[in-house]
């Protein structure tokens, strides 16, 4: 069976236009009884007409699909994605990619959501601007076909608010996570193989990064260790129904729940991903040893299971077998050479404790084409540059990180430090001895608060001080080319502008700035485009310069190129208006 998606043609409920905000993935396999009630209650949240869902079918043996499509014809925001059962790891980072919401998150076709779960989680996300994910608690039921609004409860676990220590230690995490689109941008899709979706790792890269928000209210009900002849549950029963609303919450212990193991027998071997998640609860634990020789002993039966492969190399890296490691890191790679998280891996054992420096950049720099906004991979050749002795390239990269995530504390010292070993060498030293305390990244984010207070007049003083000590400081030349370019001062502007582009190449923010100004100037269009262009070559799903392209085509009279460029952002951003308006007016000056 190949991969079908179908999406419907009409429906009762009817999606912005501009996108939904909220795009549920639904997973099931045999789950037909389980199919309309999911559906069915998710078309009840109270942001219903704000959503799309998505239900994805890994491969079922029973009617998942026919009860989704049946429902297709009275609602207008259920596709449909069904994949044949090898395909099934794949299949929900397919539908992620698929999706068109502001806010993605994934539901098991066995789980319920209260009712007003996603427009709380939403509105969390909203008002917290620098947080990228939310999750509430989660209430617990071993009987099936049962709502959140009324469900016999065995046990209820509010979550810690989420550290990487904390992650790194839990084997089970918040199921039903909401998080912001452009997550992926920066730390990829889910990882494939892991038991639950791979939810826990993809929550501990999130939270190496990013603030998480702890919505402290239940807005999700899990059903735990159901199978084929029944149910079994571990955590403490509390037989006495919940009726209405779920009454506040009194803290309680995360203790992870406790799954039965795939039992193999000679009619029905287990596949390697349930053997594997079988083997949980012990990698996680502290006992490295153990792990290796589970891992080892899975690997006999399933060789060609790379995430296996991945977690060995991990395990045999704590127990100080580098040359194991190596191996196992290589092999994973072999099976899976798309996995951008083994390539890292490799990438960081290689450098870190082998110092094979060159191999170590090459694939950095492979995995930084496929993905340009890839902060962790531009981190690191930061990092690595900079311990190489090449500093300009070590700017550039880091440069590109923090414009990328202005909020990351991890990249900006990075950027600081390597600024200040760069002053401390033969550059020009500061003849204030006021300033001598403060470095150029301290003095120019002065300079920022400043801009923020509307002191134009300051910040531009502070800017000009810092090109006096540094005059090779890129930041302070665009800065100081907007700051002219405002006053109308367009010769000035211009000097500043070509010596940021010039000072930093690889800043596509300084590039585009630059661009901007030669094409709505008439000083260089051609200029302009070439600059444009070779953005777009960097950064080929770059909203922003597809958008720019299209703008001038049409203004050059040239209707069939900028008529790509915006179908190539409709492409990428379904719900762009801006890149629909200009589309649409294309279009009827043809018609006209």
């Amino acid at each position: 069976m190949s991969l079908i998606v179908t999406r419907p043609s009409v429906g009762a409920i009817a999606v912005v236009d501009n996108g939904p905000l909220v795009s549920a993935i639904v997973v099931t396999r045999n789950r037909e009884s389980h199919v309309r009630e999911c559906l069915t209650a998710l078309m009840e949240q109270t942001i219903a007409d704000r959503m799309e869902v998505i239900l994805v079918d890994q491969g079922s043996d029973e009617c998942e699909w026919a009860v989704a499509a049946d429902l297709q014809k009275r609602y207008g925001n259920i596709s449909l994605l069904r994949v044949p059962s090898g395909a099934a790891r794949r299949a929900v980072n397919m539908a992620l990619r698929m999706a068109g919401g502001r806010y993605l998150t994934i539901v098991d076709a066995t789980d319920r959501m209260r009712r007003d779960a996603y427009q709380q989680l939403a509105a969390a996300l909203e008002a917290a601007p620098t947080a990228m994910l939310a999750y509430g608690d989660t209430c617990f039921t071993a009987i099936p076909h049962e709502s959140f609004a009324s469900h016999t409860s065995y046990g209820k676990v509010i979550w810690p608010d989420y550290t990487p220590q904390q992650l790194d230690q839990l084997s089970e995490v918040a199921p039903h996570p909401l998080w912001r689109r452009e997550l992926h941008d920066s730390i990829g899709f889910l990882p494939e193989g892991y038991p639950n979706h791979g939810m826990r790792e993809f929550l501990l890269k999130a939270a190496e990064r990013f603030r998480l928000l702890h919505l402290q209210e239940f807005t999700g009900l899990k059903l735990i260790a159901t199978n084929a002849t029944g149910v079994q549950a571990q955590p403490q029963p509390d037989p006495a129904p919940v009726q209405g609303p779920v009454p506040e919450p009194v803290a309680v212990e995360a203790v992870p729940v406790q799954r039965p193991a795939p039992v193999a027998t000679p009619a029905a071997l287990p596949s390697a991903e349930e053997a594997y998640a079988a083997l949980a609860p012990l990698l996680s634990g502290d006992d490295a040893d153990g792990a290796a020789a589970a891992l080892l002993e899975h690997l006999l039966r399933y060789p060609q299971h790379a995430v296996a492969h991945n977690d060995l190399a991990a395990v045999s890296y704590r127990l100080g077998d580098c040359s194991r490691a190596l191996e196992e890191y290589r092999e994973a790679v072999r099976l899976e050479p798309n996995e951008a998280v083994y390539r890292k891996n490799l990438a960081d054992l290689l450098y870190v404790e082998l110092g094979q420096v060159d191999e170590a950049i090459d694939i950095y720099l492979k995995l930084l084409e496929k993905n340009p906004r890839d902060v962790e991979t531009l981190l690191n050749l930061g990092i690595i540059c900079a311990g190489v002795g090449q500093p300009g390239e070590a700017e550039t990269f880091l440069q590109r990180a923090l414009e990328i995530e202005p909020w990351n504390q991890v990249v900006r010292e990075q950027l600081s430090q390597l600024r200040q070993d760069q002053q401390a060498g033969p550059a020009v030293a500061s003849t204030d001895p006021e300033q001598d305390e403060k470095t150029v990244e301290d003095r120019y984010q002065r300079s920022q608060e400043l801009v923020q207070q509307g002191d134009l007049t300051g910040a531009e003083a502070e800017l000009v001080a810092i090109l006096a000590d540094y005059p090779d400081f890129a930041p302070a030349h665009n800065d100081l080319a907007v700051l002219a370019y405002d006053k109308g001062d367009n010769e000035a502007a211009r000097t500043h502008y070509e010596k940021a582009a010039q000072l930093a190449p690889g800043n596509s923010t300084f590039q585009k700035n630059l661009a901007d100004f030669y094409f709505v100037e008439g000083y260089d269009v051609d200029g302009a485009i070439n600059i444009y262009l070779d953005q777009l070559r960097k950064e080929p799903k770059n909203v922003e310069t597809l958008m720019s392209l299209g703008k001038i085509c049409t203004i050059l009279d040239r209707p069939q190129e900028a008529e790509t460029f915006y179908g190539k952002v409709i492409h990428l951003e379904p719900w762009n208006r801006d890149a629909r308006e200009c589309l649409d007016t294309l279009k009827q000056a043809a018609n006209s």
